[in-house]
């Protein structure tokens, strides 16, 4: 079973899917390109891995690294390991097959050529890869060693109603590929809405609870959620749906949140 270097270094697996406000899948329509900086925005995660001594994942858009080259070169630079979310955002299940598996590829080869190293992780957006064969039997092809796209919890959007805990090996005709699940207990709580929104000692005690029982918590966030203050910096800016909420909700409280956190579960390895 392949695992990444980062995954089994440390207690917890820390990553960050790198993408624009504008990317999610939550009805964001901007009135025009907003102002962020986001190679600024990923300095506060380097602020964050470099104070607890941790090196993270980064699931990258092939759409973002053609924007934002140096930013990632930067993120590989530092220790960290660069994986693909995709070349853009748009959830997998509405997309042919052959137009996801096209795009893939040419995401890989954008952030491959941008690192000038392999590229051997995949996580799709809005975990929304359908869990059939023929996917993971492209993603092999496609020279992909692992996948972290089951979500272990159904939802209107995206998820799977069986609960896996830990990583297990998909074997296709092409070959074998790792699936590493975001495990839940009872309800998702390590990353996204659902980090911001729970109470912090309600988190820590389901980490705690995933750690005693030998399951690896998986830490998942977007660097929209280390900017403090979204909400009200963008609401003129943004013509929001219902679900504006899950992105905007408490937002600036995601580093606070991983401090603690990291500071509670982790041992300071790199």
């Amino acid at each position: 079973m392949y695992l990444p270097d980062i995954y089994t270094s440390s207690p917890l697996w820390l990553t960050i899917d790198v993408e624009r406000v504008e990317d999610a899948n939550f009805g964001i329509t901007p009135k025009k390109e907003l102002d962020i900086d986001y190679p600024a925005v990923l300095e506060r995660w380097h602020q964050l891995t470099d104070s607890h001594h941790l090196r993270s994942t980064a699931f990258v858009l092939g759409s973002f690294a053609q924007k934002f080259p140096q930013a990632i070169k930067a993120l590989h630079d530092k220790g960290h390991e660069i994986a693909c979310h995709g070349y853009d955002h748009q959830l997998v299940y509405q997309k042919p097959f052959e137009v996801w598996r096209e795009q893939t590829a040419l995401a890989k080869r954008i952030l491959e050529d941008t690192i000038q190293a392999p590229v051997q992780g995949y996580r799709s957006p809005s975990w929304s890869l359908p869990f059939e064969k023929r996917y993971y039997e492209a993603l092999v092809e496609m020279g992909f060693a692992y996948s972290s796209s089951y979500f272990p919890f159904k939802t209107y959007m995206y998820g799977n109603a069986i609960d896996k805990k830990n990583p297990f090996v998909i074997t296709t005709p092409s070959g074998k590929i790792t699936e590493i699940p975001v495990p839940k207990c009872l309800i998702p709580f390590s990353g996204g809405f659902y980090m911001r929104i729970l109470p912090l000692f309600v988190t820590k005690r389901l980490f705690a609870s995933l750690i005693n029982r030998g399951v690896k918590p998986i830490i998942y966030t977007h660097p929209y959620e280390l900017l403090p203050n979204l909400f009200q910096r963008f609401l003129s800016q943004v013509k929001l749906d219902k679900a504006y909420v899950l992105t905007f909700a408490n937002t600036g409280e995601s580093i606070k949140r991983f401090d603690t956190i990291l500071q509670t579960f982790t041992e300071g390895r790199v």
